[in-house]
């Protein structure tokens, strides 16, 4: 570790070695600070009795930014698209068959909003939620109650009066594209990403934390580390949450990220990962509750996730802005959707993991936000070389498609700055 780099990255999740590699790539020396022993952050990957378990299901969009980057970067990890095969919902606990038990009339309904999503214009939808655009839209209440399923799904937030319809529905655009999963779990793109920065020379350090962005007369002038190391850099991209953020700049109360802080709707969930030996029923592989927040989805389908072919299932209840859901009655309503899907699950384990109240996001890309970053872009007006990513940051997608954008886009600010 050297006494000065042109940019220091605090984050070393997908956001901040994105942003490593375009800096590197450029030239320019970079140090990344990672406060946790294994990188990744939100994408890494843990292996329990042989099998590989995401923090949750993850996904990547064909069209995203996420893939679009790592294609750039010739990081593209080997994977395998979600199947198109016939969706399960779960309606009062029961389960029904999408669209064989909707009666005709919801059936065509259905193929009519998901077979026209892809030309509906959101440039004015924004501002609108989804709960009032699909009441306009929609007529029977359960095309409307999957729809919304759908839309939780591809925003991971459980509140259809809180979240824009503009940029539900241009997830769901993209959804329609292609689901990409990755094999071996997402700690492969973590590891490509390592690999590509350290190649263009930059210097990556975790189990340490940055204590202090310290300022002279409003602009970067070094980082302080937990290890008492004293960093010089004219530029800063902090790869972190906005509060986490706001705890490394003194005054933060008086200037844009205090704004963005307190602004930001951190989204969670409580997730149940199970690796088993043989999937009682192979043909469930995909399904939504209607009148719940649940999720439920067999990744093995399409990449391999275990050193013994296990099958890697996931199991998920969407818990919006709140990360004090009873943990206990989580797990156990999770279990019991596992119980109504796959019966018998629990004499084939592997593994089994609990993950409860499991942060998602660091913001639910509100109406009152018309539906963009609580940060605009990574630029932090106040305070000239600190610069801003994460999935909190800018308009395009949600989770790494967000996160890897604003990496880019805080990179190309950084590499210009210097």
């Amino acid at each position: 570790m050297k006494k000065f780099y042109d940019t220091v990255v605090i984050g070393g999740g997908l956001t901040g070695l994105t942003a490593a590699v375009y800096l590197s790539k450029a030239g320019k020396s970079v140090l990344v600070i990672e406060k946790e022993r294994q990188l990744g952050g939100l994408a890494r990957t843990t292996k329990v009795n042989g099998a590989y378990f995401n923090l949750g299901p993850h996904a990547m969009y064909e069209g995203g930014a996420a893939l679009e980057i790592l294609r750039d970067l010739e990081c593209v990890p080997r994977g395998g698209y979600a199947s198109k095969k016939e969706m399960s919902g779960i309606y009062g606990n029961q389960i029904i068959q999408i669209t064989k038990d909707f009666s005709l009339e919801e059936s065509e309904e259905w193929r009519k909003v998901m077979g026209t999503l892809s030309d509906v214009k959101t440039d004015l939808l924004y501002s609108i939620s989804i709960k009032e655009w699909a009441e306009k839209n929609i007529g029977h209440e359960r095309v409307r109650d999957l729809f919304y399923a759908m839309c939780r799904q591809w925003s991971y937030c459980m509140d259809i009066g809180e979240i824009s319809s503009g940029f539900v529905i241009e997830q769901g655009k993209l959804a329609a594209n292609g689901v990409r999963y990755v094999e071996g779990g997402w700690q492969k793109v973590v590891d490509n990403l390592r690999k590509k920065a350290e190649h263009f020379g930059a210097t990556i350090s975790s189990d340490i934390k940055a204590e202090q962005i310290l300022l002279k007369e409003d602009a970067v002038k070094a980082v302080i580390l937990s290890n008492g190391r004293f960093i010089q850099s004219k530029s800063v991209i902090t790869a972190i949450g906005p509060t986490e953020l706001c705890e490394l700049v003194q005054g933060y109360e008086h200037m844009s990220i205090g704004k963005w802080k307190g602004m930001s709707h951190p989204l969670y969930g409580s997730c149940l990962d199970v690796a088993l030996r043989k999937v009682p029923d192979p043909t469930c592989v995909f399904a939504l509750s209607l009148d719940e927040p649940l999720y439920y989805s067999n990744h093995s389908i399409s990449v391999r996730l275990s050193d013994d072919d296990s099958h890697v299932l996931h199991v998920m209840k969407y818990n919006g802005n709140n990360n004090l859901s009873e943990v206990e009655m989580d797990e156990r309503r999770l279990r019991e959707l596992l119980n109504l899907l796959q019966p018998g699950w629990e004499n084939e384990v592997v593994a089994v993991r609990f993950v409860p109240n499991q942060l998602i996001a660091y913001d639910s890309r509100s109406v009152m936000n018309h539906g963009v970053g609580v940060a605009p872009g990574p630029v932090v007006p106040e305070i000239s070389g600190l610069f801003v990513a994460g999935d909190w940051v800018g308009r395009r997608g949600r989770l790494a498609d967000a996160a890897m954008d604003s990496a880019r886009q805080a990179a190309k600010e950084a590499i210009n700055f210097n």
